[in-house]
């Protein structure tokens, strides 16, 4: 089981959002940078990164704290929110030297970026969010849901090539309110490597149940901004 801090961050600072939505929001620090290397300091070896402020606009926005973070540490970075095409992954892969990027939007409004991605820098370094409030996906930063099941969305993704997704319960994130074990076992079913789970995360138990159903990954948010989850604990107990 692989422990991922995340930093989510709108207009350069860290922050929290309460199932997505951006008025309800919790800022947790204005220096990014810092806790960053307190992650990294307590253990982490890859770091998850979104852009909120691109996930809405389309653009990446905080362009420059993700490059000083990933200049001031040893940390594995992914990067998420406003990579709407293969220029923008060329960006953070190649130039920046960024580990893994993810799509959210692209993957269902214009699927040939992933391809084009894909051939250009593999399959380990794409990842696609599979992101739902209920069945359907949520694209835009959240703030809309389109028609298409989780399962048709997911089998045409598996088609151009992509093997690492994330799932994320929007209903559950940056509520404590533990995952929701159901949906995440029948996504295993459906992924059944590859996979990492992020939303409602908020003990060591939630970590602990989610290894037994075999989940690979997961990223960790609020739990450890509330200090709900001692992330250096969390780590060793996984530490192989």
């Amino acid at each position: 089981m692989e422990i991922i801090p995340a930093i989510d961050l709108i207009n350069g600072e860290v922050v929290r959002l309460h199932k997505g939505k951006y008025e309800d929001k919790t800022i947790f620090s204005n220096n990014p940078l810092e806790i960053a290397s307190n992650w990294e300091d307590l253990g982490a070896q890859k770091l998850h990164i979104v852009d909120l402020d691109g996930a809405l606009s389309g653009n990446i926005e905080n362009l420059k704290v993700i490059k000083e973070i990933k200049n001031i540490t040893n940390l594995s970075i992914q990067v998420g929110g406003g990579i709407r095409d293969f220029n923008s992954a060329n960006h953070l892969l190649e130039d920046i030297g960024i580990q893994r990027i993810i799509f959210g939007t692209t993957a269902v409004e214009n699927p040939n970026e992933i391809k084009k991605s894909i051939k250009q820098f593999g399959n380990q370094r794409i990842i696609v969010s599979l992101d739902s409030k209920g069945n359907f996906i949520s694209i835009k930063g959240w703030t809309e849901d389109y028609k298409i099941t989780i399962e048709d969305f997911l089998e045409s993704m598996k088609n151009i090539g992509v093997k690492n997704f994330i799932f994320t319960d929007i209903t559950k994130d940056g509520t404590l309110e533990h995952p929701n074990y159901k949906k995440i076992n029948i996504m295993k079913n459906l992924i059944p490597s590859g996979l990492t789970i992020a939303g409602g995360i908020s003990d060591i138990q939630d970590i602990i149940e989610l290894d037994k159903l075999g989940i690979e990954k997961v990223i960790i948010g609020k739990a450890i901004y509330t200090n709900n989850i001692n992330l250096k604990k969390a780590i060793s107990l996984f530490d192989n």
